[in-house]
């Protein structure tokens, strides 16, 4: 890809070769791969977090923990308003968008996949406004901890309280769908969307337009309640015969949830592997592993956490070709900077970050997607066959990326940010030539010798007579340039001695370390993932 005036990105093909089935990964386990599961399962490869990887010792395990801590992990307390009576308007939607982006730089695994879910069981705090006059702030906090509840549990379970979650209700019409005045909208999304999608894999129909009118029928009778709750009523459901999927019989929610899993479980399993694999791999699924991962599927009966332990411990998975093989979404590029570079974000901050997500900027804005659909970045290609994820970078929104996180490294904007704090963390904040590779490494996906590095061919600063040590002079030329962007012409025998935040000196550091910072995240390599 290539935008007029944006430095081309790292040359990807449309799919990457690689292990053709879900074998176990038994290769090297180092860095590179420890960092390649930490950013595709979270948000940006935080040092410590590749650091209990790596020494985890193979895939498997480290896989193990994560997937395991993610599904210990209980659901945040709900905000003071939500416990209690009275309506709730946007500004409470605004915090749970704030409390929801604090919570994935804090949290890693079950945040990703409670926002994979977002994508994929959408709702819209928009959509639902237009909609009904019930307390919005109630519903889309619900929504979420449904979502989040859920992430690494059974799909089949999951569907049944997504279907009756009130906001859902509201946003597809459930809470309307009535006795001789069938509503067919969430029985539409249910089927080609939520579970197997219009096609098999063959291209033949996985539902006709008379199974969505069925199913609509017997998904009559449930509304939502003044308190915001969802509520069956009898006399609104529809309480006839109904045929559907080769099945007759007065049908209500439970049984087509019941019969759908039934009859097109192969369907569903196809239709959600392909969707976890493009969230968690490439852009452009490889349908033979999407089938082996489906299979899975089935024989774990729709328990997403074995499904995600066989897909992210395979040796597919790490595959060299899929590192830095994705364009970052606006999250994934925005938190990501925050847990790498340890930022510790104010409400002000949040808010900010918020507002840069909104449709009329990066386009990402959680709890608000721009259709049932979910984002086009994130989800499988297009009828065109075109990856996704190329929709997150324009000639707009690439400018506005490196806007922000400048401010943000400058601590404007209510970042308060020091990256002297964080360089004590995570390296010899003393050694300019030990920083310059360490924090490059955090950053960039990409091995830093095909990064595309600037060449610098003015010689290091100050005393030629005093000349850098033999390992920076005589080792990688990505190396020396990398040292000579820190320094920017500072004599590095004059790098302070930094132990903390006020070492004698190190307002000098901070100002070259600011502008490194903004170098690095500006490389296209830091678009990736």
């Amino acid at each position: 890809m290539r935008l007029p005036g944006v430095p081309p990105l790292r040359p990807q093909s449309l799919v990457v070769a690689a292990a053709a089935d879900l074998s176990p990964y038994t290769g090297p386990w180092t860095r590179k791969q420890s960092a390649h599961l930490i950013r595709r399962i979270g948000f940006g490869a935080i040092k410590r977090e590749v650091d209990g990887a790596l020494n985890d010792g193979s895939a498997g395990k480290a896989v193990d923990r994560l997937l395991n801590t993610a599904a210990a992990d209980p659901n945040p307390e709900p905000p003071a308003w939500y416990t209690r009576s009275g309506s709730t308007g946007i500004e409470q939607v605004y915090e749970v968008q704030r409390m929801w982006i604090d919570a994935m730089r804090q949290k890693g695994l079950i945040e990703r996949m409670t926002l994979f879910w977002h994508n994929h069981l959408v709702t819209e705090y928009a959509g639902i406004q237009q909609r009904a006059n019930n307390s919005i702030g109630h519903l889309m906090y619900g929504y979420y901890s449904l979502l989040r509840k859920h992430a690494l549990g059974n799909f089949k379970t999951f569907i049944r309280e997504i279907s009756l979650n009130p906001a859902m209700l509201i946003y597809l019409d459930g809470f309307v769908n009535e006795k001789g005045h069938a509503n067919e909208n969430y029985g539409r999304e249910l089927l080609e969307l939520f579970t197997m999608g219009q096609y098999d894999t063959d291209g033949s129909l996985n539902y006709t337009e008379a199974d969505i009118k069925e199913v609509a029928r017997a998904l009559t009778g449930w509304v939502v309640t003044s308190d915001n709750r969802a509520s069956f009523i009898l006399t609104r459901h529809d309480r006839g015969s109904k045929s559907f999927f080769g099945r007759t019989g007065a049908f209500d929610f439970y049984d087509v949830i019941d019969i759908l899993f039934e009859t097109r479980g192969l369907q569903i399993a196809r239709y959600l592997s392909r969707k976890l694999y493009v969230f968690f791999l490439q852009a452009v699924p490889d349908e033979g592993i999407v089938e082996a991962l489906a299979q899975e599927m089935l024989n774990q009966d729709f328990e997403i956490k074995p499904v995600l332990k066989v897909l992210l411990s395979s040796a597919h998975f790490y595959d060299d070709g899929f590192i830095g093989a994705r364009v970052k979404s606006p999250l994934d590029f925005i938190i990501g900077f925050l847990r790498e570079a340890e930022v510790i974000p104010t409400q002000a901050l949040l808010e900010y970050i918020r507002e840069a997500l909104t449709p009329a900027q990066l386009g990402q804005e959680l709890l608000n997607p721009p259709n049932v659909a979910g984002w086009p970045g994130l989800n499988p290609p297009d009828a065109g066959n075109s990856p996704g994820h190329y929709a997150w970078l324009t000639t707009t929104t690439l400018p506005q990326r490196w806007n922000l996180l400048a401010n943000i490294i400058l601590g404007s904007a209510g970042a308060n940010y020091d990256p002297i704090e964080w360089v004590l963390k995570v390296s010899d904040p003393s050694d300019p030539f030990r920083l310059a590779p360490d924090l490059a490494q955090i950053l960039i996906p990409t091995p830093l010798d095909v990064t595309g590095i600037r060449k610098v061919e003015e010689p290091f600063g100050g005393n030629p007579n005093v000349p850098p040590p033999p390992d920076v002079l005589n080792g990688p030329a990505y190396l020396r340039d990398l040292s000579k962007i820190l320094l920017d012409g500072f004599p590095y025998y004059e790098w302070p001695f930094i132990t903390d935040v006020d070492s004698e000196g190190v307002g000098d550091a901070r100002n070259l370390l600011i502008e490194y910072l903004a170098y690095l995240v500006q490389l296209p390599a830091y678009q990736l993932t």
